[in-house]
This record gives C-alpha cells, sequence and structure tokens, in this order.
C-alpha cells in the first residue's frame, strides 16, 4: 500500500509541479540544489480543525510575518507516519520563533475519511500542533497534490518557498537535516 500511496497521481500543475521546481528535492538521497521560488500559497478551506480553540480556524492569510510548515498526510500511509516525529522536532524546536506545523489529514481510503478515525489517529500518535480535516480533499485538489506525504514551507509573506515530496528519510536522504536548516533559514528572513 506504501508504495501506490507514493505513486498515487493528482491533477498536475501550479503545486504539483511546484515542488520539482523549488528544490528538485523528493524521496531518496539524489537529491537536486535547492531553488528558491515565491509562489503564493493557496488559503486552506475547511472547518474541521483539530488541537486548536473550539470554534477556531486557522488561515494562511493571518499567519502573515510567521513561517508555517503545511503538510499533506493520512493516517494509515507508513511512509507519512515515518515523518511525523520530525514535524513534532520542528515544533518543539521552532515554535517560540515563530514557526507553525499545519497537518492537512487528506484522506485516500473510506477508513481514513471518517473524522473520528482522524481524531483517534492524531491522539495515539501524539499530534499536538493544529490538523485540517479534508475529508472530500478540497486542499488536496487546490494544492494540486499527488503524494503522501507531502511537506511545504511558506514563508512570512505567505509564499510557498521549499518543498519535499515522500519520506524525509527515504533511504538515508537526509531531508530532516535539508527541510531544518531552511526552516531556520525562513525564520532569519525580515
Amino acid at each position: 500500500m506504501g508504495w501506490r500511496r507514493r505513486c498515487h497521481r493528482a491533477a498536475a500543475a501550479t503545486v504539483a509541479a511546484l515542488a520539482g521546481l523549488l528544490l528538485g528535492l523528493g524521496p531518496g538521497p539524489a537529491a537536486a540544489e535547492t531553488k528558491a521560488v515565491a509562489i503564493p500559497a493557496p488559503e486552506l478551506r475547511g472547518n474541521s480543525w483539530l488541537n486548536v480553540p473550539p470554534g477556531e480556524k486557522l488561515s494562511l492569510a493571518s499567519r502573515k510575518g510567521k513561517v508555517t510548515v503545511v503538510h499533506f498526510w493520512t493516517f494509515g500511509c507508513i511512509n507519512c507516519k515515518r515523518n511525523l516525529p520530525f514535524y513534532n522536532e520542528w515544533q518543539k524546536k521552532f515554535s517560540t520563533k515563530g514557526l507553525e506545523i499545519i497537518g492537512i489529514h487528506s484522506p485516500e481510503t473510506d477508513d481514513e475519511r471518517d473524522p473520528a478515525n482522524v481524531v483517534k489517529k492524531v491522539k495515539e500518535y501524539g499530534i499536538t500542533y493544529p490538523v485540517l480535516i479534508d475529508e472530500n480533499s478540497v486542499n488536496w485538489k487546490t494544492w494540486q497534490q499527488r503524494y503522501w506525504p507531502a511537506v511545504y514551507l511558506v514563508d512570512k509573506q505567505g509564499r510557498v518557498r521549499f518543498a519535499w515530496e515522500g519520506e524525509l528519510e527515504y533511504q538515508g536522504a537526509g531531508g530532516n537535516a535539508k527541510m531544518t536548516q531552511l526552516i531556520q533559514t525562513l525564520l532569519n528572513e525580515r
């Protein structure tokens, strides 16, 4: 099932092409050189938020002046689960410096589409940062996703600057160190 998830293809264009344009990074050690590209991040859509105060929802527009990690995942994806500890690590390391992690749970299966199952898994996995339940894949389509997991770094001006598709440490890719360094770079920008 992991192979099917990594190879899942959705509509290809804007944000899907973004990963290739931005870094050329992907799952594997043969990552290309980092390329900085500033493309406006699509706004988040939906009202089903976890780990935010009742009745509240987040927007990327409200995050202007701060750095945001947006990651697409689904709880049944082993590749996604392997990335979760890194997001928690980034949250602990950088949250006091203005970083916010936002998970977008976009399901592949009927089991993953059930919000009660998402709530259960978010608790089970110890996820404390905000998670948007994207049960109808509205954000998946808006961001024109192709793969689980996918990670985007949004700068202080609301632009997607860097991306990673797949496991951060797949076959020793070193994605955690690369993305940690890029997060720090974005936090240091004015």
